[in-house]
């Protein structure tokens, strides 16, 4: 779907002698490549006429390095400068004759014949060490010393001739007499070269002469042809004598002329092989043209064969140079074929259609490409002279002469096709023509040679040969092309996507919203007069009227190679007919435009000759309804000595009258303005948005070929474009003329009034460079893209990119306009746009459909796809929401599977006030209703759809709309609210007749739902419809099993459950009802009829507790079974009633509801308050037992006790055994003290029991030694002193002193050990966090979900208390199982220093090793191992690091630690132990100063390294994202805590 367009355009004439008789044609333009480099030499041009035989003076000649070197067939070699001034010429002839007269040879007898006859020239880089340099300035040549460029010139006289550029410069820049001294004949054939051309690396040059004569048969005319290889010191390689052929006859013509039976070669681009071209004499008896390819040692590798495997010779091969494919197109070599057999004079007199045909490497023919015959007249001949590829192999050039055979003269032109293979399909892309004969000035032109640039595949260098006043005038042109990714055109009358088509002389048209048409198959068609070369399309501007039906249209100019442009319209009663497609017509030949003589009205108002040929890059600025302004560029005409460097641009007025529908217009076009640009133009385009913008109209957007970006403005003002400059020469390139005029929407109403034209525009353009760079201004937005299109409707810039995962991005405008990337930190999120989407590699775009969100991509194998990426059906159904069109945008959302939760996410508020209303009206298929009720879910589809920033802007900010509600009951209930108020009022809001139950089935859906679902409402619902509804149906028939509420019922059941309805059924007690849901359910008629039947014979009170009971709705059963009680009469019957209560409520644990029903009842209430409190015993919940129990009336005692002894509430025991008179004994007492102490908890909780059973002991068992000894096990060091005074013990006094120098010398332990255990497990720790957050970070870059409980894990184990040592170490302090406190508590006992305990147990030989002499155990059944599900414990995991996290936290003592040191210190330094508090003391700071340098190092080092990580991030130009794990924040704070500040103030006055 791309076409071809010309991009640039130079014209060089070549500087000709005088009197020469004419200097035969251009053979060879070779660019010096070096001559970028050559800078010393001064600005010095005059003006030159060459001489014949004198040539030009040296001091006449410029002095600026020679960029191009032209040899012509007459064997001359002008090297020019960057202004086409002449630096110095040499006469091939010349350095031949002094080469013979240096060796005393004689020419040969053909020699005066064939002086004209230099065929070919090749260069190649010579190179060769400093060392074999000649440092002598003398002017003769050693080929050997010089390096630099060396031209190889071959003739047909056998004369091969080497220039070297570089001597020859030298020797004209200091002045030399004669540049041939630069130049040496490397040797003559004495018979004659016939072909002959260097390798594509320089490295090989083939030869092909003739054997002698008297290799001959004898009787034959036939030769020996004989084919030879030289490297680049022209030392011969290999040669081959090939088969006897025809020989061509030698001529002295100046025309580039190839014989029928020439020999001709090329080689292969990679320079493995070259191919042979030659005419065998007997070949089945006759002679015929064969095509070998012989490697570069001249082995044969194939002959050309026919493929269908008959072993046939491709037959009627021409003579023209064959032509190598690149490696791209499978390395096939092109030949010219026939149709029909050619000779000599057939040749030159009779029309054959021409084709080239293909040969693969083996050398089977494989498809052709049919030639174009586009002679307009029937004594027209088109002759094929040359076909060449460039070097991508996209691009095939077919060089022709055409010659027009007249009575009167004979008429040449020349011209070249461009063809371009798609689909296996080739296509006449571009003509260029070069038939100047109704312009005076000039005549036509012949071409002689067109060769594609060894750099760029799209550069194209051809030279002509201009008769002029009977002498050649020598010029070549450089042409630059390019590909346009598509031309579709979006305003044509019948489709909004027309793509078009160039094919040579017809135009194919397709409507991709009509048929999506394969190439190079098409919808329609338009033939013109000649090839097309460009095609340009009317756009839509600003306040343009609307096209009417049967009116004729001017749609698009389309520029014609004979210089002509043809007007093509649609509407109007002449039809194409040539359309495939019912309902679409192409448009058709309305005109044609002859440029070459037109009226201009700029300074002069005769009239001016225009070389239409010349024109590109045609733009329409304006239009009004009979006229179009147009401008174009073209490059000026050269002279000789001098070409511009510069382009024209042209504005133009093209009008027509008014015609009959069956006349052609009667145009006219007048030249208005005509400008010089400052440089060469790259391109001209309109403004994307010329329907919107009011400024874009009447002005276009142009691009030098530097970047620069102008704008034009009709009437002759060029300016520069804010928007620019770009990066680099963007080929193709699209501008927005204003950026904000695409808040419009394309199908919105434009309005002159409401325009804001006072908004300051910007401009904003987009560019795609030849290397695939897209720019928009100065900024990249993707380093390598296909193609590109700016889609105003969909507000995006949409790209497909090339890489190994091609994406398709979808770049909004707005982003662009408004990004600054001074102040934006998410660049990536801007060019990496909205929602992109993987496409298929090689994919490129092709249109983008205006009116929907579809887009139409072409695969590499031509095929098109239509497509509807989530990028454009977002938005687009976005907007049609905001619009009120919920029609449209459920019908897309549905077809594209869209969450149809956006309908409500995207503005809630909206949604619930006027959108609801607004689907029900819209929406007929109730289908659709119900679709959209059962797809709600409370999600937010927002997250999942990000809205645009455009669309954004018309949503208020977000608000609680549902309150402490779920968005699907709130949804589900204003729909349910709206149904039923348009069935009641029975019409919408839009005015559309509703009937009665129209929306029951959605209502339905709005009932189940909703969380939870409300079955029962909707049962309700159908049983009331039923029963307002006329039903037919018979006397006596219940109406619950009528067809409505049968079919209403399993529609509900679709959605919940028959279970769950026949449940809700029997839980509203109708049993009818129940019955009717049962009918069409699977439920056994066996089950359900009797179980109806026994709850309707049943009183209402027990039928409605078993119905209770069996849906387990327990409260409801226990109020039906109290209100069961009046059928109960004697005492017996209510006394067994209040037990079956009782063990109901006791069964279901309905203590509180049979409280509140037994209010009344002051017995019964007890028994329930006492067996509230035996569950609440039961289920370890003491405290609230012991409340319950003293809380009846009269207060349950011995339940009070039990309770108050399981909670340990000592105090409330003694108190209720007091109560219940109840004496206790001694030992019973001292029984109770020990089991309170012995409460596991943490070291707080074990603390204030010791003083518990202390405090016991002391008032009930007067036993002060045993108080004390609990005192001490708690660390209640003063206190236990203080008792021990109190009743005059000084030995327990000591005790305690004693105790607590102990607890010292145990805590100093404690401390070291979890100073060297920290130290350890943080430098682990630091290791193990850097992994992780590695993990976090891959995790985060792939997309996946990070599954870490490291938070949760760390929030539990700082939980975890820190004991002592003792308790660390007692089995009482292991955590519980499963939990994170186990793996601390195995922490805290390894970190005290614990010894190992493990043994062996029981027999001790069934450990042993086991063999063949060791039997034990073989005769046992071995016990088959337990699967364990955990996993080994990987390094640097998540298990290890919740260890480490839960050593570290232990590590440092936590609060009541440090109180108990503190307390500890304060009680030694007051019993005179203060050597033993200093050593405590300094154990503690040891480890508090040990834990803040640690954490302060690793700290600093991680910042640091994190720095490092961030700078070298941002100068490899990424985006820093600093990745914490949850756990980081809680460590890093993890300090040591300070001890009471009596203690510091105390010893900072001791120490």
């Amino acid at each position: 779907m791309k076409n071809l367009a010309l991009q640039g355009e130079v014209c060089h004439v070549l500087p000709q002698p005088n009197g020469s008789g004419g200097s035969g044609h251009i053979v060879a333009v070779i660019g010096n490549a070096a001559s970028a480099d050559v800078t010393t030499y001064t600005d010095h041009v005059l003006d030159i006429n060459i001489g014949g035989d004198d040539d030009v003076a040296p001091d006449q000649r410029s002095k600026r390095p020679p960029v191009v070197f032209v040899v012509t067939s007459q064997g001359k070699i002008l090297a020019l400068d960057e202004k086409d001034q002449l630096v110095w010429i040499v006469h091939l002839e010349k350095v031949v004759l002094d080469s013979n007269e240096e060796n005393d040879e004689e020419i040969s007898s053909d020699a005066s014949l064939l002086d004209n006859q230099w065929f070919y020239a090749g260069s190649f880089m010579q190179e060769v060490s400093p060392d074999e340099l000649d440092v002598d300035d003398g002017m003769g040549m050693d080929l050997n010393a010089q390096a630099g460029l060396h031209i190889t010139c071959l003739s047909k006289a056998g004369h091969v001739v080497s220039v070297s550029t570089d001597a020859t410069t030298s020797i004209a820049m200091k002045g030399g007499a004669s540049c041939e001294e630069g130049s040496e004949c490397i040797g003559s054939f004495e018979n004659g070269l016939e072909c002959g051309g260097w390798s594509p690396d320089g490295e090989i040059l083939a030869l092909v002469t003739f054997a002698d004569e008297e290799e001959q048969e004898e009787g034959s005319d036939a030769k020996i042809p004989i084919l030879m290889t030289m490297n680049t010191q022209y030392e011969i390689l290999s040669e081959i004598r090939l088969d006897p052929c025809v020989a061509a006859e030698r001529t002295a013509s100046k025309e580039a002329f190839t014989h029928p039976n020439a020999i001709s070669m090329c080689w292969r681009p990679d320079s493995s092989s070259l191919a042979v071209s030659t005419m065998d004499a007997n070949v089945n008896n006759k002679p015929l043209r064969r095509v070998r390819t012989f490697s570069t040692t001249l082995q044969l590798i194939s002959l050309s064969k026919e493929e269908d495997g008959s072993g046939r010779d491709v037959p009627n091969l021409l003579s023209i140079s064959p032509t190598w494919a690149p490696a791209g197109c499978s390395h096939y070599v092109g030949v010219v074929q026939s149709s029909r057999p050619l000779t000599l004079k057939s040749a030159k007199s009779r029309q054959v259609s021409m084709q080239v045909a293909f040969m693969e490497p083996n050398g089977l023919r494989h498809r052709e490409c049919k030639i174009h015959n586009t002679c307009v007249a029937k004594e027209e001949k088109d002759e094929i002279t040359g076909v060449s590829f460039n070097l991508e192999g996209d691009l095939l050039a077919v060089t022709s002469t055409v010659t027009s055979l007249t009575d009167e003269s004979i008429a040449q032109y020349g011209k070249v096709q461009l063809y371009h293979r798609s689909n296996y399909h080739w296509y006449l892309k571009t003509e260029l023509r070069y038939d100047d004969h109704s312009t005076q000035s000039s005549s036509s032109a012949l071409v002689s040679m067109a060769t594609f640039s060894a750099e760029d595949p799209y550069k194209l260098t051809i030279a002509l040969q201009r008769k002029n006043s009977g002498d050649d005038l020598l010029e070549w042109r450089e042409y630059c092309f390019r590909w346009d990714s598509s031309n579709v055109y979006s305003h044509y009358q019948q489709s909004s996507a027309l793509a078009i088509s160039v094919d040579g002389k017809k135009l194919n048209f397709t409507p991709l919203d009509k048929a999506m048409v394969p190439p190079p198959m098409y919808a329609g068609y338009v033939e013109l007069p000649a090839p097309v070369v460009g095609i340009t399309s009317r756009p839509s501007f600003y306040h343009d009227s609307p096209s009417q039906d049967g009116v004729r249209k001017i749609k698009f100019i389309a520029t014609m190679s004979n210089g002509k442009l043809a007007m093509l319209q649609s509407g109007g009663k002449v039809k194409n007919g040539n359309t495939m497609i019912h309902g679409f017509e192409p448009p058709c030949l309305a005109a044609t435009i002859d440029l070459q003589t037109i009226n201009c009205v700029v300074g002069e108002s005769k009239t001016k000759s225009l070389q239409a040929t010349c024109l590109r890059d045609l733009t329409i600025i304006d239009v009004d309804d009979n006229s179009y302004t147009v401008v174009a560029l073209y490059s000026p005409q050269a002279t000789q000595n001098q070409h511009h460097n510069f382009d024209n641009l042209i504005e133009m007025k093209i009008s027509w009258g008014d015609s009959s529908e069956t006349e052609q217009m009667d145009v006219d076009v007048t030249i208005t303005e005509l400008l010089q640009l400052e440089s060469r133009a790259l391109r001209i385009v309109n403004w994307a948005d010329t329907e919107h913008a009011p400024g874009a109209r009447g002005s276009a957007l142009i691009e030098l070929n530097d970047g620069m970006l102008l704008e034009y403005n009709q009437g002759g003002t060029i300016e520069t474009c804010e928007a620019g400059p770009l990066l680099e020469a963007c080929p193709s390139i699209a501008g927005i003329f204003d950026a904000h005029s695409t808040e419009i929407s394309a199908t919105d109403p434009i309005d002159g009034s409401e325009a804001c034209h006072d908004v300051h525009s910007q401009r904003l353009v987009v560019g795609l460079s030849s290397r695939y760079r897209l720019y928009c201004g100065e900024r990249l937005l993707s380093s390598a893209s296909s193609s590109f299109e700016v889609s105003l409707s969909h507000r995006f810039i949409t790209h497909v990119t090339i890489g190994s995962r091609p994406h398709l991005h979808f770049l909004p405008i707005e982003s662009l306009r408004d990004f600054d990337p001074f102040t934006e930190s998410d660049n990536h999120a801007v060019l990496d746009g909205y929602e992109p989407r993987l496409v298929e590699r090689g994919a490129r775009l092709v249109s983008i459909f205006p009116s929907r969100p579809s887009l139409v991509l072409q695969m590499p194998r031509g095929n098109l796809e239509g497509i509807s990426p989530r990028g454009l059906v977002l938005p687009y159904v976005m907007s049609k929401i905001q619009n009120g069109e919920i029609h449209e945008a459920f019908d897309i959302m549905r077809r594209q599977r869209v969450d149809l939760n956006l309908i409500v996410d995207l503005n809630p508020s909206n949604f619930l006030s006027c959108v609801a209303d607004q689907l029900i009206c819209q929406i007929e298929k109730i289908d659709s209703i119900n679709l959209f009720i059962s797809s709600l879910i409370d999600v937010d589809s927002t997250f999942k759809y990000p809205v645009p920033s455009w669309i954004r802007q018309g949503i208020p900010g977000a608000t609680n709309v549902y309150g402490d509600d779920s968005k699907v009951n709130v949804v589900c209930r204003k729909m349910r609210e709206l149904m039923l108020s348009v069935e009641k009022d029975g019409i919408t809001s839009s005015g559309k007749a509703v009937e009665k139950g129209h929306f029951l089935l959605p209502i339905l859906s709005t009932f189940a739902k909703e969380s939870p679902p409300k079955v029962e409402e909707a049962l309700s619902l159908i049983k009331d419809s039923a029963l307002s509804a006329k039903a037919n149906q018979s006397k006596g028939k219940s109406v619950l099993i009528s067809e409505y509420v049968q079919s209403s019922i399993q529609y509900l059941a679709f959605l919940s459950d028959y279970e769950l309805i026949f449940n809700t059924a029997l839980g509203m007690y109708d049993f009818d009802l129940a019955k009717a849901v049962a009918r069409h359910s699977q439920m056994d008629p066996k089950v359900y009829l009797p179980m109806l039947k026994r709850l309707r014979e049943l009183p209402i009170s027990l039928a409605c507790f078993d119905v209770d009971v069996k849906l387990k709705r327990f409260e409801s059963a226990l109020r039906h079974l109290v209100a069961s009680s009046s059928y109960n009469e004697t005492d017996e019957e209510m006394a067994n009633h209040k037990n079956k209560c009782m063990s109901f409520i006791e069964e279901h644990s309905l203590h509180k509801l049979g409280l509140e029903l037994f209010q009344e009842d002051a017995d019964f209430y007890r028994s329930i308050m006492v067996s509230l409190g035996e569950r609440m015993l039961k289920e370890r919940k003491s405290e609230e037992a012991l409340t319950i129990f003293l809380l009846a009336d009269p207060k349950c005692l011995d339940g009070g006790k039990r309770a108050a002894r399981d909670c340990g509430d000592w105090k409330a025991y003694f108190a209720c055994c007091a109560e219940d008179n109840e004496t206790l004994s001694t030992d019973q007492v001292t029984n109770l003290a020990e089991t309170i102490s012995s409460k596991f908890g943490n070291m707080k909780d074990k603390s204030d029991a010791f003083a518990s059973a202390a405090r016991i002991l002391q008032d009930y068992c007067q036993d002060v030694g045993y108080a004390v000894d609990m005192l001490i096990s708690g660390h209640l060091w003063s206190e236990g002193r203080r008792v021990a005074h109190l009743h005059n013990r000084p030995d327990l006094v000591k005790k305690c002193v004693d105790a607590s120098v102990t607890y010292a010398q145990t805590c100093i332990d404690d401390l070291v050990d979890r100073a060297s255990t920290f130290e350890t497990t943080i430098a682990r720790y630091a290791e193990v966090i850097e992994l992780r957050r590695n993990a976090i970070k891959e995790a985060e870059e792939a997309g996946a979900e990070i599954h870490d409980d490291s938070a949760s894990m760390f929030s539990m184990a700082s939980t975890i208390s820190n004991t002592s040592l003792s308790s660390s170490a007692s089995g009482r302090s292991m955590g519980s199982v499963g939990s994170v406190g186990t793996v601390a508590s195995v922490s805290t006992v390894i970190s005290v220093g614990a010894t190992s305990t493990f043994s062996f147990t029981g027999d001790v030989d069934n450990m042993k090793h086991k063999s063949k002499f060791n039997k034990i155990g073989r005769d046992k059944k071995k016990k088959q191992k337990k699967s364990r599900n955990s996993r080994r414990r990987k390094p640097g995991g998540k298990e290890e690091l919740t260890e480490l996290v839960a050593t570290l936290t232990h590590g440092c003592p936590d609060d009541y630690y440090v109180a108990v040191i503190s307390s500890t210190l304060i009680f030694l330094m007051q019993s005179g132990k203060r050597s033993m508090a200093e050593q405590l003391l300094d154990s503690y700071t040891s480890i508090e100063t040990l834990v803040l340098k640690l954490q302060t190092e690793r700290l600093d080092k991680d910042r640091k390294k994190q720095e490092e990580i961030e700078r070298s991030t941002r100068m490899e130009g990424g985006i820093y994202q600093l990745v914490q794990h949850p756990c980081e924040k809680d460590i890093d704070a993890i300090r040591c805590k300070p001890l009471l500040e009596t203690v510091t103030k105390v010893f900072s006055f001791l120490l």
